[in-house]
């Protein structure tokens, strides 16, 4: 019987090819898309779960109060490792580490920049890493070893063993003997490095670590919790481990976080974890689920739609016995039939969208053709979507009454037209919601864009002080101006993008008891700082080499001086990383750190010696290729091993919208795809109700209706089913935009004209996806359509 079930179906996929091809694309675009949404879903779910301890690897985090407000973050002072292995007996292992960070690397004639992290050797122990060559036991013991990945071995050594070479680093500043090999990192693992060095290493290669105690907040500090022992109890017993050992800033509140948790739930407010980016999981989630309901929703239509032409089959076969369960069953297999061939054509699709979407996650994810559970999770959908999709047309079909589809009667109007209405204004709903999701997303970026920075990020290249530029930055920019590609430079701690340091410990006149506690924003510069990025003096003058005093001063913005309540800012005294400076000067507000928040106080200091960026401001009288080529020739005379590497700082700027442009962009794909599959509902639900109005339509053309008269009476039910789609659709939309802009404190209005257009657009749509089926339907012959009567 079941096989009878098939080759019937089979006959009728053939028969109707049209009809089928676009029933099946449609459900395959469908599945193919919620497939790949699954799948970024599932990667997020499963992010850093390869390591087999997990569950007991936690992540040391500091709640530090100020203002009424406590800040949380995840950077500890070096000493903490050593203190918690010391006095916590529940902690079985705790590694510190200093972060990844780009270092040049040679073996013979090679020379390539790798991601290099130092580490205590416990990483190995707490974290889960697939050694291919090597013990484990022993990788990081030598200070004088380093584990590096496969990627990196192929890299500095082709095809030769790399157990026991030296790598030359840092431009041959010193070299390490490979003690083993790791396998690269999977694509959703939090770690990126390629070599890894020993802690005891790196405090040599560095000295000042040695010297950095508790006040120092620079570093990531791991454990690994022995079995049985509660994190709830360590945290309790961790609280007073600052003031035990640092009495000065006995308000910094240690405490553990779940680390595999942090990845979707690292977000803290004023000290509680309120989640993270679980909230974009979830709704890739919900996404996945809506795109493949519309698609149902979809096949439901259309298979309806022919119902027809199925009347007379279902008569006959009622009219020689068959029951109404035997052609359900036989509707049903030709779902499941055409459900599978979908799903075979979806593999196919997603093969085809993968690279684009790996462009628009930015994760190099791939289809897990070696998984049996992604095989069998795929076959259940496949099997549920058959089911689904095809249980209406179904339970449709089978109750068509013998005699009356025989005599050529179809079933009344509305009983079966109000079930589709609602499945189309289903349909619509979620469309609309993407639309207005859509455009109130990129209505949010470019009004985030269009806030003044307070700098020039045009025409600014930024690239990491190394080589012989740590000593000699100054002939650098000289040789660099006198070519003709830059028109200013200057050293920096960091980018001016990002405000990833602070300090504390500031004081300055008039002070309130407990302002010295408050972290402050620091930016290190030398010479020519406003000059490169554009930064506007209000008040004093930038450093000038010219200056020698100017050394020991200190610039301050605008928030920084409302924060000191100085009415005269220069000349005031600010004691800063343990010196008293004199204020100098100081600058209009500029964005360097979350765009959607206000600026915060900052201080612009000066050290020779604490330098991590160069700035270029590109000259703008020459193209941009002709001046990269150009510092590339001025560069490699400084830097001959080194690669000419650099990133745009309006490239670095755009990166703060990552997660808003993933959403947008989602967004915008999938609310094309939701409006092509409802078209094509609404299509399929238009050519069934004007199949069913047939001889209304011959008898209100007999008695003088024009064309254009038909095609309004055609077109306005529709046009009542997408106001009532865009009704709901809005009411749903204004709720949860309003939501998600509370989230920032600068936004965008919920303006009303996005509401007004997407409700134009939406019966644009509807008009031109009904026209076809409307007109044709007014311009058939009445005779055809009344002769039956």
């Amino acid at each position: 019987m079941l096989k009878n079930y098939f080759k019937t179906a089979w006959r009728n996929v053939l028969k109707h090819k049209m009809y089928s091809a676009i029933n099946i694309g449609g459900l395959a675009i469908g599945m193919a898309v919620s497939f790949l949404l699954l799948l970024y879903v599932y990667s997020e779910f499963t992010y850093n779960n390869m390591h087999v301890k997990g569950d007991r690897i936690y992540k040391f985090l500091r709640n530090q109060p100020s203002e009424g407000v406590i800040y949380t973050s995840s950077v500890t002072p070096a000493p903490l490792a050593p203190a918690v292995e010391k006095d916590y007996p529940e902690i079985e292992k705790v590694a510190r580490n200093n972060g990844t960070s780009d270092m040049l690397a040679g073996y013979g004639d090679v020379n390539i920049k790798l991601p290099m992290m130092a580490s205590d050797p416990a990483i190995l122990d707490i974290f889960t890493f697939d050694f291919v060559k090597g013990k484990k036991s022993k990788a990081l013991d030598d200070p004088s070893s380093i584990v590096i990945t496969e990627k990196a071995a192929k890299a500095l050594f082709g095809d030769a063993d790399p157990i026991g070479k030296s790598i030359r680093l840092n431009d041959n500043k010193f070299s390490l003997k490979v003690s083993a090999v790791i396998k690269d990192h999977p694509q959703n693992s939090s770690f990126r490095f390629d070599m890894l060095m020993p802690w005891g290493t790196y405090g040599t290669q560095q000295p000042w670590i040695k010297s950095a105690g508790w006040g120092n907040y620079s570093f990531t500090t791991y454990a690994l919790l022995k079995p049985g022992a509660t994190v709830d109890a360590v945290n309790i017993k961790l609280k007073d481990i600052t003031k035990r050992y640092d009495p000065n800033n006995k308000d910094n509140i240690m405490f553990l976080h779940n680390w595999r948790s942090l990845r979707l739930n690292g977000e803290f407010k004023n000290g509680v974890n309120t989640g993270g980016s679980i909230e974009y999981v979830r709704l890739f989630l919900y996404l996945a689920i809506g795109i493949l309901l519309i698609a149902c929703i979809n096949f439901m239509n259309l298979s309806t739609a022919r119902s027809e032409h199925r009347a007379r089959e279902v008569g006959v076969r009622k009219a020689i016995g068959a029951h109404r369960w035997s052609i359900v069953q036989q509707f049903l297999g030709e779902s499941m039939l055409m459900a599978f061939m979908a799903f075979f054509a979806s593999i196919v699709i997603m093969m085809l969208l993968l690279p684009v979407f790996r462009d628009i996650i930015g994760t190099p994810m791939e289809l897990p053709y070696q998984n049996p559970w992604a095989w069998t999770a795929a076959l259940i959908v496949t099997v549920v979507t058959g089911f689904v999709a095809g249980s209406y047309p179904a339970l449709f079909l089978s109750s068509f009454k013998p005699i009356k589809v025989l005599k050529g009667q179809l079933i009344t109007t509305k009983t079966t037209v109000r079930p589709r209405q609602f499945l189309v204004v289903m349909q619509f709903t979620f469309a609309i919601c993407l639309i207005l999701s859509s455009l109130f997303i990129y209505k949010q970026i470019n009004y985030i864009k269009e806030r003044p920075l307070g700098y020039n990020n045009k025409g600014v290249l930024e690239m990491d002080v190394e080589g012989a530029l740590v000593d000699r930055f100054e002939d650098f920019r000289r040789d660099a101006i006198a070519s003709g590609a830059i028109i200013d430079g200057a050293l920096t701690s960091g980018s001016i993008t990002d405000n990833g340091s602070s300090s504390w410990g500031i004081t300055w006149p008039d002070q309130r008891p407990g302002e010295a506690k408050i972290p402050i924003d620091q930016l290190v510069v030398t010479y020519h700082f406003t000059g490169t990025y554009g930064v506007e003096m209000v008040q004093g003058h930038d450093y000038d080499i010219n200056r020698p005093a100017d050394t020991a001063g200190i610039i301050l913005n605008e928030s920084a001086v409302k924060l000191m309540r100085l009415k005269h800012p220069l000349g005031a005294q600010v004691k800063w990383q343990g010196d008293n400076r004199t204020v100098i000067g100081v600058t209009k507000d500029f964005v360097w750190g979350s765009p959607y928040e206000p600026v915060k106080p900052a201080i612009v200091g000066f050290m020779k010696d604490w330098t991590g960026s160069i700035g270029l401001k590109l000259n703008p009288a020459k193209s941009i290729t002709e001046s990269l080529a150009l510092i590339k020739n001025v560069y490699k005379k400084y830097n001959t091993q080194y690669p000419f590497e650099y990133k745009f700082t309006d490239e670095r700027f755009d990166s703060k919208f990552k997660t808003e442009k993933l959403l947008g962009t989602m967004a915008t794909c999938f609310t094309g795809l939701a409006i092509v599959i409802s078209c094509l509902g609404l299509f399929g639900l238009a050519s069934f109700s004007a199949e069913q109005r047939r001889k209304e339509i011959g008898i209100r053309k007999v008695l003088g209706a024009n064309t254009a008269h038909l095609w309004l009476k055609l077109s306005q039910e529709f046009i009542k089913l997408v106001l009532i789609s865009f009704l709901i659709g809005a009411a749903i939309s204004w709720y949860n935009i309003d939501k998600w802009l509370a989230k920032y404190t600068y936004h965008t209005p919920i303006s009303l004209w996005v509401f007004i257009a997407t409700m134009l657009v939406s019966i644009a749509l509807c008009l031109i996806t009904v026209s076809w089926q409307a007109i044709r339907a007014a311009w058939a012959n009445p005779v055809k359509s009344l002769k039956s009567e």
